[in-house]
């Protein structure tokens, strides 16, 4: 296999990788940063890139050499695993992992945002609205959110929900329309500097670095693909989580802290089959 550190993601531009990590032999270790840099986690790519990573295929309906050969291992989280045959062409199949990450990246700040809250309102925190989908109700009814809650400190929030909303699409809307056309303004960013415009030059859409990643967590190429797989495989178990949480509501009229808390404190009478036996069920959404 060719080095790891070439691998790139094909929807967008990457920079090239240093001469010292092109010169590492395909299917050995390597002591690379983790997480921070730090030199402590030892990384081997080829579990994860290249024609003999580990799969997932349903074993005995289908082999490895029956894989679409679009999935050849260059993308992170390419387990070869394409039962609808989405990755028609290599342009499809790099709208759709840019349109997976994106997702990916928002389940996983939803995720977070669901049970965050409810779990601090649940240990004495004054928080409006703490369930996830109760939030906005809370604040159409005159209600305001707290920004940060903990039981022994509160930071009120007086802002409605009209402007919240606004103050969000518009900073995201720009954040997004900087990384989709690679261009920006000068700024700060911590652990960067002062940047000007020139750092968006040949930015990754998917993965840009630079003022977006002020801890240096892909300073080292090896950790950047070892992190790019983390973060797939975190986003969709996210993505399939709050889905859960979406089920979970409808069917419990409870948030995932609830419905967690009960399970944990007593797994075998507050469970999946416990709940729909359950004659007293009343969902209330």
């Amino acid at each position: 296999m060719a080095s790891a550190l070439k691998i790139q993601a094909v929807f967008g531009k990457a920079k090239a990788a240093p001469k010292k990590a092109a010169a590492k032999k395909s299917g050995t270790a390597s002591t690379s940063g983790g997480w921070l840099g730090s030199g402590s986690k030892t990384i081997n790519l080829d579990k994860w890139y290249g024609p003999d990573r580990a799969l997932f295929l349903p074993g005995g309906l289908m082999a490895r050499d029956e894989i679409n050969p679009l999935l050849n291992g260059t993308l992170p989280g390419d387990y070869g695993y394409d039962p609808l045959g989405l990755a028609k062409d290599a342009e499809t199949l790099s709208k759709y992992q840019a349109n997976e990450l994106l997702h990916a990246r928002w389940a996983m700040l939803a995720a977070a945002g669901a049970i965050i809250p409810e779990g601090l309102a649940a240990n004495g925190a004054d928080v409006k609205g703490a369930t996830w989908f109760e939030t906005g109700a809370a604040m159409l009814n005159g209600g305001t959110l707290n920004w940060f809650a903990v039981p022994i400190a509160n930071i009120s929030n007086p802002l409605p929900l009209f402007v919240v909303v606004a103050a969000n699409v518009a900073l995201m809307g720009a954040a997004e329309n900087y990384r989709r056309t690679g261009e920006g303004p000068a700024g700060y960013s911590p652990g960067v500097g002062k940047f000007d415009e020139s750092a968006y030059d040949s930015m990754d859409s998917l993965y840009p670095g630079g003022p977006f990643d002020p801890l240096g967590l892909a300073d080292d190429p090896e950790v950047l693909a070892e992190l790019k797989v983390k973060e797939i495989k975190n986003g969709r178990l996210a993505m399939v989580s709050f889905l859960g949480f979406a089920v979970q509501a409808a069917v419990t009229g409870e948030g995932p802290y609830a419905n967690w808390s009960k399970h944990v404190a007593d797994p075998f009478g507050y469970n999946l089959l416990t709940i729909l036996a359950g004659e007293d069920r009343a969902p209330t959404l």
